[in-house]
C-alpha cells in the first residue's frame, strides 16, 4: 500500500510538472490571446487528453526535414524573386500607386506585381473542365497540378486521361496531392495506373500518430493550383472533383466554386510556387522549369495588376491575416466576402464591424448548411455581433457554397483557397491571388450577384429568436474557435 501511494504521488507530481511546463510553453509562444486561453483551458479541463491534443495540434511545427528544406529553398527562391523585382524596377514601367496590400506583399515576401494579358472566370464546372483538358492537350513542356482533394469520377476522368496522354508525348507532368484529402485516390488502382503512364504523383504531409512529436499532424496542403508551360495557370477554390459526383450523399447539394484561368507574366510565379512545394516535399529542385517573367506595362486601359500570396507553416505566420486586415481597413465603399467556413479571430471580427460602422456595405455570404458542425456553430456565435454592427449576412441555398473571395470596392479582389477560419489563416498551405483591376472585379461581382439571388438574408430580429439551447451550444463551441 505504501508503495502504491508513493507511485501515485510520483505520477501526480510528474503530471503536475508536465502541465506546468506545458502551460509555460503555451504562454511563451506569443500567439493571439484567444488561442493561448483556449489551449490553457483544454490542458486544464481535460486531464491528460489536453496534453496529448497539444502535442498533436498545438504548434505549427512543420518537421525538422521540411523546415530545413524550406529554409534552404527560401534563399534560392528569394533571389529568384528579387531578380524579377530588379528587372521590373529597371524597366520603370509604372508610376501608379500600389494597393496597400500589394505593397505589404512586395516588402514582406518579395512578391512581384505582375499581370495577365488574358484571364477567364469559371463558375460553371463543365466549362472549366473543357478549358483545362484543352490546355493540357496543348501542353508542350510541363504540367504542374496541386490539389487538396482529387475525386476520379465524372469529368475528372477526362483530365486524368489528358495527363496520361501528355506524359506519353514527352511532357513532364507533376501531380501533388494532400495525403489526407486525397487518401482514397492515392491508394487506388487509378492512381497506380496514372503513375505507370509516367505522371509523377506524390501525397504530401502524411498523417502518422507515431510521428506526432516530429511534426504537427493536421497541417494540410490546401492549395488548388495548376501551371502549364510557364504560360497558363489556374487557381481558386475548386478541388479536382466533379460536383455531380463529389460528396453527393452529404445532403448539402452540389459544391459551388470559382476558378480563375490566367495567361501572362503571373503564370511563371504560380508555377514557381508549385515547384517550391514539390521541392519541400521531395528535396528535388526543378530549377530547369523556372523562368523569370518579362516586365509588363500597366498603362494600357485593359492592363491589370496581379500578385500571388502563398501562405502556410513554411512562411510568416501573420502575413495572410495582415493582408486580409489591410484589405478590409483600406476599403472605401464596400467589402463582400464569400466563404464556406467563417470563424474569425478578434482582429478580423473587429475589422468587419468597424467597416460596417464606417458606413461601408459589408456583406458575408455563407452556405446555409455546412459539412463541419463545429465550424458552423462556432461561426454562428459571431452573427449577433456582426448583425448589430450593420454587417449583412446572407446564407446560400443553392448547394454548398465553397467559393473563397474577398471583394473590396470596385477594383480589388482576393480569390483563392483561403477560408475565413483560423485553420486556413494560420495552419494550412494556401494560395491567394490578389488582383487590382476593375474588369476582373466586375466579373467576380457578377458571379457573387448570382450567389446573392439564391441566398436568404439573415436579420437580427430573426436571429435573436433562435432557441436558447442553440445559443448555449454556440457559446460553448466558441471557446474553441481560435483552434478551429
Amino acid at each position: 500500500m505504501d508503495n502504491s501511494k508513493w507511485i501515485f504521488s510520483l505520477l501526480l507530481w510528474a503530471y503536475g510538472g508536465a502541465v506546468a511546463g506545458l502551460s509555460l510553453r503555451i504562454l511563451m509562444k506569443r500567439r493571439p490571446v484567444g488561442g493561448t486561453l483556449a489551449w490553457l483551458l483544454f490542458v486544464y479541463i481535460l486531464p491528460g487528453l489536453g496534453i496529448i491534443f497539444y502535442l498533436l495540434f498545438g504548434e505549427r511545427y512543420l518537421g525538422r526535414l521540411r523546415a530545413k528544406r524550406a529554409l534552404k529553398q527560401f534563399r534560392y527562391y528569394t533571389i529568384w524573386l528579387q531578380k524579377i523585382l530588379i528587372k521590373q524596377e529597371a524597366a520603370q514601367l509604372d508610376d501608379k500607386p500600389l494597393l496597400p496590400i500589394m505593397r505589404l506583399m512586395k516588402h514582406s515576401l518579395g512578391m512581384p506585381i505582375l499581370s495577365s494579358h488574358h484571364w477567364s472566370i469559371f463558375d460553371i464546372p463543365e466549362k472549366l473542365f473543357e478549358a483545362l483538358v484543352e490546355d493540357i492537350n496543348q501542353a508542350t513542356t510541363t504540367i504542374f497540378m496541386e490539389f487538396y482533394i482529387i475525386e476520379p469520377r465524372g469529368r475528372v476522368e477526362s483530365v486524368l486521361i489528358a495527363l496520361e496522354q501528355a506524359s506519353k508525348r514527352g511532357v513532364h507532368v507533376f501531380l501533388m496531392l494532400d495525403s489526407v484529402g486525397s487518401n482514397h485516390f492515392l491508394r487506388s488502382l487509378r492512381c497506380k495506373k496514372l503513375m505507370e503512364e509516367g505522371v509523377k504523383t506524390i501525397g504530401v504531409l502524411h498523417a502518422n500518430l507515431l510521428r506526432m512529436t516530429l511534426r504537427r499532424q493536421d497541417l494540410r496542403q490546401h492549395r488548388k493550383m495548376i501551371a502549364i508551360d510557364n504560360r497558363i495557370a489556374y487557381t481558386g477554390s475548386m478541388n479536382l472533383a466533379d460536383p455531380e459526383y463529389f460528396k453527393t450523399s452529404s445532403g448539402l447539394g452540389p459544391w459551388v466554386d470559382i476558378m480563375v484561368r490566367l495567361e501572362g507574366s503571373i503564370a511563371p510565379v504560380i508555377q514557381g510556387t508549385v515547384i517550391f512545394d514539390w521541392e519541400m516535399e521531395t528535396g528535388i529542385r526543378l530549377e530547369k522549369h523556372l523562368i523569370r517573367p518579362e516586365p509588363q506595362q500597366y498603362t494600357a486601359p485593359e492592363a491589370n495588376r496581379m500578385q500571388l500570396l502563398p501562405s502556410g507553416p513554411a512562411m510568416s505566420d501573420e502575413l495572410l491575416l495582415q493582408a486580409l486586415l489591410t484589405a478590409i481597413h483600406t476599403a472605401e465603399n464596400s467589402v463582400t466576402i464569400t466563404t464556406p467556413y467563417f470563424v474569425p479571430d478578434e482582429a478580423l471580427l473587429q475589422a468587419l464591424k468597424t467597416s460596417a460602422r464606417r458606413g461601408l456595405e459589408v456583406t458575408v455570404i455563407l452556405p446555409y448548411k455546412n459539412d463541419s458542425h463545429l465550424a458552423q456553430y462556432a461561426g454562428r456565435s459571431f452573427y449577433e455581433e456582426l448583425l448589430t454592427a450593420g454587417v449583412f449576412i446572407q446564407r446560400y441555398l443553392g448547394g454548398f457554397l465553397h467559393s473563397k473571395t474577398v471583394v473590396i470596392d470596385d477594383s480589388q479582389v482576393l480569390i483563392g483557397s483561403v477560408n475565413l477560419d483560423m485553420r486556413s489563416i494560420w495552419l494550412n498551405f494556401e494560395a491567394t491571388l490578389v488582383v487590382d483591376d476593375k474588369n476582373f472585379c466586375a466579373a467576380v461581382k457578377k458571379v457573387i450577384e448570382g450567389y446573392k439571388m439564391n441566398s436568404q438574408r439573415l436579420t437580427l430580429s430573426e436571429w435573436r429568436q433562435r432557441p436558447i439551447s442553440q445559443r448555449i451550444l454556440e457559446n460553448i463551441i466558441q471557446l474553441a474557435s481560435p483552434l478551429l
